[in-house]
């Protein structure tokens, strides 16, 4: 039988895996049948670990990291950017207030299908529609006021079990582009973002310890060392195809919001606890 990461890299693309590892029988859709083997997958690697201790990223198999990651969890450099994001949301609260009535606790729900648009519509996204719904300026999507705003989304939504949806057809077909765009190579290094982040989990890369896919999405925004401020899912995916040398998306492209989709429906189940800090 082929290995877990070929059958990854081959059958989940080609959705030949129900003929090869005993899924045949059942009737569930297709992203179940993902959720199923990829979590299966590292529950199997990584025994020792709880389900979800996997929401802490690499810190969860990097003891060392994991020790100076809680230091900095008492005193965290994403703390004003809360504060900050408590006010933009009060300032504009009765169009957020209209355009999410169960927020501002609703990381978990995202990114969603949207119906009317026939788009995944991830947070960041969907604050944008809101705010030009009630005749408010755009925010830029890198910026500080964008970024501070979710991380006040986060940190309501934290601990809130992840729970995204694939509804119908439409939805399906954006969640396999992600899926595609997650184990297909590119770029001069010829790199997936699986080989990082499936077979290679918890090895080193230099000095810095490579982290699971299982848990990556659930603490954005992230303060990170290396960037020096807080900063969006997105532009780690754009940092991550510059790094193999591949031309990156925009921030909230199509084709990013699509990845975001399959990234965190592979993590169903875990607890929200962004904002964060990572390396």
């Amino acid at each position: 039988m082929l290995n877990i990461l070929k059958i990854l890299s081959i059958l989940l693309i080609a959705n030949l895996y129900p003929f090869t590892i005993g899924y045949a029988e059942l009737e569930d859709p297709e992203h179940i049948k993902d959720l199923h083997l990829i979590q299966s997958y590292f529950k199997k690697r990584f025994p020792d670990i709880p389900f979800e201790d996997f929401a802490n990223g690499v810190y969860a198999l990097d003891n060392s990291a994991r020790e100076n990651w809680e230091a900095l969890e008492e005193f965290p450099p994403y703390e004003m950017h809360i504060d900050s994001g408590d006010e933009y949301w009060q300032t504009n609260s009765t169009a957020y207030s209209k355009c999410f009535p169960d927020g501002p606790a609703i990381k978990h729900q995202y990114p969603k299908w949207d119906e009317k648009l026939n788009t995944v519509v991830t947070v960041p996204y969907a604050v944008n529609l809101c705010r030009q719904s009630h005749a408010l300026s755009k925010l830029d999507y890198m910026g500080i006021e964008m970024n501070s705003l979710v991380a006040y989304i986060a940190i309501q939504s934290r601990n809130e079990i992840i729970d995204i949806t694939i509804p119908n057809e439409k939805a399906l077909a954006a969640y396999q582009q992600g899926k595609k765009f997650y184990f297909t190579r590119r770029g001069q290094l010829n790199f997936a973002c699986f080989h990082c982040h499936f077979d290679n989990a918890g090895k080193k890369l230099r000095t810095e310890s490579l982290g699971p896919a299982l848990g990556q999405t659930t603490g954005w925004p992230t303060y990170r060392n290396k960037w020096g401020a807080l900063g969006p899912l997105h532009k780690r995916y754009i940092g991550c195809n510059k790094q193999v040398r591949a031309a990156p998306f925009e921030a909230q492209s199509e084709t990013y919001r699509n990845l975001e989709y399959f990234h965190t429906h592979m993590n169903n189940g875990l607890p929200i606890n962004g904002p964060a800090v990572r390396r």
